[in-house]
């Protein structure tokens, strides 16, 4: 494998996540898991309560222009 490919692999995987199968059905069943729980009518449910081995991600507050700064540099 060249190191282009490595890059374009590892590009993918931090966009993507794992390709290990059987978490992308974990994934999907905990999402429709909470998704037929809130049609029944509960509120505010977190599909991640039914991904028992996936961790939540935390959540980073930041300002408009803080973000503006990140995604978009000072703009000279």
């Amino acid at each position: 494998m060249s190191n282009t490919e490595f890059q374009i692999w590892r590009a993918y995987r931090e966009k993507r996540g794992s390709l290990f199968t059987a978490r992308r059905i974990e994934q999907s069943i905990g999402g429709l898991s909470a998704l037929y729980v809130s049609l029944k009518g509960v509120k505010d449910v977190d599909p991640y309560s039914f991904m028992p081995h996936e961790q939540k991600p935390q959540q980073v507050e930041m300002s408009l222009e803080e973000y503006m700064m990140q995604q978009f540099g000072e703009g000279n």
